[in-house]
């Protein structure tokens, strides 16, 4: 399997089994974020979320997700210990970009990266893992709160998706992918090209 098919594992709806040769382990260990009225995940490094005793001053506010973005537009997401499972798709841009349209049926490439809100640990990043994910926009191929949130986002562009279990992965996530039983996941997802 190539870096590039690795890299997308947990984003793809029929994913089973391990991820463990996945060179981005799940940073879901317990930690002492866990506890924390808020954790601070750096998408660009695989490791567990830092402790954090107060929302960040800036940056851009979801439904209890803060998220900053340094000049090349990777994310620092912030999770509150109060932020609320969703019941549907939200998803807020932090940037709009100003190249080709994402529509179904395009490939994409993006940089992501994902946590899980009730763990508020990352999952996956292609940031941390120094490459970008290729794929095409496929209902049949992809979770649906990505079917249903990139399309109308531009080259450029970058999206706070929180994605509710029912979107996701239900009752069934990957196993060892340190995604709990219907939770809803945060994904920022920045597009680097359309074709």
């Amino acid at each position: 399997m190539s870096t590039v098919a690795l890299g997308i594992t947990l984003v793809l709806a029929g994913c089973s089994g391990s991820t463990s040769s996945d060179p981005t382990p799940s940073t879901a260990a317990p930690t002492d974020a866990a506890l924390a009225p808020f954790a601070t995940t750096d998408c660009a490094l695989a490791q567990p979320p830092a402790a954090a005793q107060s929302a960040p001053m800036e940056g851009q506010e979801l439904d209890g997700v803060v998220v900053q973005l340094d000049p090349a537009g990777v994310p620092t997401v912030t999770v509150a210990a109060d932020a609320s499972p969703a019941s549907a798709l939200g998803s807020l841009d932090l940037v709009a970009g100003d190249g080709a349209p994402v529509a179904i049926g395009s490939t994409v490439e993006v940089n992501y990266c994902g946590i899980g809100l009730s763990s508020r640990t990352m999952f996956d990043s292609s940031w941390a893992r120094g490459t970008t994910a290729s794929f095409p926009l496929d209902p049949g191929g992809l979770i649906q709160g990505w079917v249903d949130g990139l399309p109308g986002m531009k080259v450029g562009g970058e999206r706070l998706l929180l994605i509710p279990g029912s979107l996701a992965y239900g009752a069934s996530p990957p196993q060892g992918a340190g995604i709990e039983p219907d939770e809803t996941l945060i994904f920022v997802v920045q597009i680097a090209a359309v074709s």
